[in-house]
């Protein structure tokens, strides 16, 4: 979840941009002075900064200069009353990515400003991924035993891609919290499965499926925006782009051996049980288990979301979807058990 600070020592603009991002979904934490916003900096490390030009005590260049010693990382956003080019100018030169003036439109701040922060937070985490899975592969080049890779190592190449997979969300209103979305409709899923259906599922298959369902796209980072977000019709060349992603995702977690299933797992969730999915055309059986239910969740969140090309569907009407498609797209048996929690009110409207 993106992190982002705001630094004024006016309560009403820190009011008014505190729930502008806790309405987005963000984590927000707020400084009233300089010496509070380091202080938040240091130990929370966020990833947005907005950050008042003019404070007592310590001005918001004093700040900016703080903050590239603690993390050079940390995006900075200058708020100004004044139109004063000389201060900005030194802002950027210390690293401010971008100025808003106040007073301030918030459509503004979501349009413009948000949309070139998560694109330049986008590519710092893309940059983090290549160097950490060119060092995991470096190393299972030396020792005999993948397996004996340092733990620590592994859990953070694990929490990059998962940074990754939220930045990728976070740069397009569309797709905002779709992972976690679909986390936990997998998540439903598998429990009335479970509780209901007599399914032998265990802590560790909820654990798998829990990492599957957060990480199953991140391979659309090597999709570019254009193709992504596009509002029309894809072209053929676009449309095989876009079922790539897939077999990217997987690919991106080949290089830690304990994730080999949960990467054949996440390059199958667009596979139809009659056969006609991608990438591999595999049937019912042939399709893991946790894909057919990451399949069910993944479409359900597309359907009953806004998208570049469309509004979205209607709950009833996406329950009708997957009623019509199951046996064909999906597996009937998942279909079954997301209904049956629905009606029993356990899935948020």
């Amino acid at each position: 979840m993106l992190k982002i600070l705001v630094v004024d020592d006016e309560p009403e603009i820190t009011q008014i941009l505190e729930n502008f991002f806790l309405r987005k979904k963000y984590t927000v934490f707020v400084a009233n002075n300089g010496h509070q916003a380091l202080e938040v900096i240091k130990k929370e490390r966020p990833h947005l900064v907005f950050l008042d030009v003019r404070m007592p005590v310590m001005d918001g260049l004093t700040v900016l200069r703080n903050i590239r010693l603690v993390d050079k990382s940390i995006k900075v956003i200058m708020v100004t009353a004044l139109e004063d080019n000389k201060t900005m100018q030194e802002a950027k030169a210390l690293g401010a990515v971008d100025y808003v003036s106040k007073p301030f439109k918030l459509d503004y701040l979501e349009r413009e400003v948000l949309v070139k922060v998560n694109a330049q937070l986008f590519g710092d985490l893309r940059e983090e991924l290549a160097e950490k899975s060119e060092l995991i592969e470096q190393l299972a080049r030396e020792v005999d035993n993948v397996g004996q890779l340092n733990k620590k190592l592994k859990r953070n190449f694990y929490q990059t891609i998962l940074s990754l997979a939220m930045a990728l969300e976070a740069r397009d209103r569309y797709t905002h919290g779709h992972s976690e979305r679909v986390d936990l409709y997998s998540k439903i899923i598998a429990e009335e499965l479970r509780d209901n259906q007599n399914w032998l599922i265990d802590d560790g298959f909820m654990e798998s499926l829990h990492i599957e369902a957060r990480l199953h796209d991140v391979g659309k980072i090597a999709i570019r925006d254009g193709v992504l977000n596009k509002p029309g019709r894809l072209t053929e060349e676009e449309y095989e782009q876009i079922k790539a992603h897939p077999v990217q995702s997987s690919k991106i977690l080949a290089p830690l051996e304990d994730m080999q299933e949960s990467s054949e797992v996440i390059r199958h969730h667009h596979e139809r049980v009659d056969g006609k999915g991608y990438p591999s055309g595999l049937t019912k059986d042939q399709i893991p288990v946790r894909s057919r239910i990451i399949a069910v969740a993944d479409s359900y969140d597309a359907m009953t979301s806004d998208r570049p090309y469309r509004k979205a569907l209607s709950i009833d009407v996406a329950m009708e979807e997957l009623v019509k498609n199951k046996g064909t797209q999906f597996d009937a048996e998942m279909v079954d058990a997301f209904v049956n929690a629905f009606k029993k009110g356990k899935i948020p409207n």
